[in-house]
């Protein structure tokens, strides 16, 4: 089991450790996972998450563990993990780890008119979350589309960062076909829309707001409608979504930061810690110190 170093809060990182405030427009940058090896026999990166940047790991040498939220993953060869902004993720690996570490923006792959591309139909099917791709029949396919990647990153083409935005996107079909073998996906109707919409308000409010009806006003419809809508298509109501996302947060803080119980509950906008504690215990089962000592 991977040894957790938790930190006074979980740190924000840009790319390797160094901080940075607010967004970054257009950025993408590519690195060899051995370049960020020190000669140790075990790597060691401790918890943080990257404020506005999606990360992909290709691993494809050595092994290792990655603990995303409160789950440990195995890395191994032919794994692609794809991290989402704001996932709290931690990882040790053996000197030996080889493979690729990608960062990049958002608007590096969203699209302009208002199609559902694979980079955003992977970001609805996750919603804001993690995923991890053990590839088969795609693994040199995915290979092959990592390697264009570094191939441009590392020259200096002309139309490079064109070049660049189109191999990430083929590099998201290839981990959507990976990821959706058998199924299909119609998500462009209105109910898809909404539900959508709602989960985007939720990332955006969750801390200060958990009235169905506050974000039912804001998307313009009535209570019910969001509720039925959003139960039709996720099987669980608009209120389960909006606690699903306040317990995620409170077991990220309680698993990789320092911060007391109480300031967690003034971070999530709890009115104290009581009630705090009653409403992590009625959903995760447990109390909030329980839920850290086994952690």
């Amino acid at each position: 089991m991977m040894s957790v170093k938790t930190e006074d809060k979980i740190p924000n990182y840009h790319l390797y450790g160094n901080t940075i405030e607010g967004e970054v427009a257009s950025f993408f940058n590519m690195r060899r996972l051995e370049e960020l090896s020190d000669g140790l026999n075990t790597i060691v990166h401790h918890p943080h998450r990257h404020f506005n940047l999606f990360q992909i790991i290709w691993v494809t040498h050595g092994s290792g563990n990655i603990m995303i939220d409160e789950k440990m993953y195995k890395m191994e060869k032919g794994t692609l993990f794809y991290i989402h902004p704001g996932v709290v993720h931690a990882c040790e690996n053996s000197s030996d780890f080889k493979g690729f570490v990608l960062h990049f923006s958002p608007d590096v792959l969203l699209s302009q008119i208002g199609m559902n591309t694979s980079f955003e139909i992977i970001n609805k099917t996750i919603h804001n979350r993690s995923l991890v791709v053990r590839t088969s029949k795609e693994e040199k396919t995915i290979s092959n589309s990592i390697k264009a990647l570094w191939k441009e990153f590392t020259n200096d083409y002309v139309e490079k960062d064109q070049i660049i935005k189109n191999h990430l996107n083929i590099l998201m079909v290839h981990i959507q076909r990976q990821m959706h073998n058998d199924q299909s996906f119609g998500d462009g109707t209105s109910g898809n829309m909404i539900v959508k919409s709602f989960r985007k308000l939720i990332e955006q409010e969750y801390k200060k707001e958990r009235s169905v009806s506050y974000y039912a006003s804001l998307l313009h419809i009535t209570p019910t409608y969001l509720n039925d809508t959003v139960k039709k298509l996720t099987g669980k109501t608009a209120g389960e979504l909006i606690r699903e996302r306040v317990v995620l947060e409170a077991k990220r803080l309680l698993i990789f930061s320092k911060q007391s119980i109480s300031e967690i509950a003034f971070e999530l906008h709890f009115e104290d810690s009581a009630y705090f504690w009653k409403f992590f215990k009625k959903y995760v089962s447990i109390s909030p110190k329980s839920f850290r000592e086994k952690h």
